[in-house]
């Protein structure tokens, strides 16, 4: 019931694919309070794990000149953390505020060269290709702050400020205390300040 002071909810997700070999699970807690009439805000976590077996690794070329397209079963996991806070100070007059700081690390494994996509079995549609498997940890903080006023009816004035910052290691391991604190250190790659009319 949103109507309640404190509203739950929880969503999940889970699918399969190649012959089990592709796996995908989510999992979605959210809370949502409204402490007043003009207040309310929500925090939801988000925890993913990923298991493509035929992600896409990269096109190499091959001594005879062919072009050899590449595969690789990729072992991801994704954290996020967000959360939105509203404010209606007058039925005209509203600011609401936007952040999610996620951290998702990957590691692929079993690199092979796609030989025939047409087999009936799923593991005649490849060979096994000799490359050096690589990971990634890439982290992310996104975040805005938008003031709406209807200074007459049909027209709004919007204040955004918003702000996105990002970075990339090549290491697959994660650990929630390290990544979470170098989302907020990473670096800013933009931040602006605008006034949006609309009549």
């Amino acid at each position: 019931d949103d109507r309640r002071i404190v509203s739950p909810s929880l969503w999940f997700n889970y699918q399969a694919a190649d012959e089990g070999r592709t796996r995908f699970t989510a999992v979605s807690p959210s809370v949502t309070l409204r402490l007043s009439s003009r207040w309310s805000s929500s925090l939801r976590l988000d925890f993913r794990r990923n298991r493509d077996d035929r992600q896409w690794y990269g096109n190499f070329t091959g001594p005879d000149g062919t072009t050899r397209y590449t595969f690789a079963r990729l072992e991801q996991q994704t954290t996020s953390i967000s959360t939105r806070l509203n404010y209606t100070f007058t039925p005209n007059l509203t600011i609401q505020g936007y952040a999610e700081a996620f951290v998702s690390k990957g590691e692929y494994g079993d690199v092979r060269e796609l030989a025939d996509p047409r087999a009936v079995k799923y593991q005649d549609r490849f060979t096994p290709y000799g490359a050096n498997p690589g990971a990634f940890n890439y982290k992310q903080l996104r975040s805005n702050v938008v003031l709406r006023w209807e200074y007459k009816p049909g027209s709004a004035l919007f204040l955004v400020w918003q702000q996105g910052k990002s970075d990339y290691e090549d290491f697959g391991d994660f650990r929630f205390g390290r990544d979470f604190r170098g989302v907020f250190a990473a670096p800013s790659r933009f931040e602006s300040f605008g006034l949006i009319f609309v009549e």
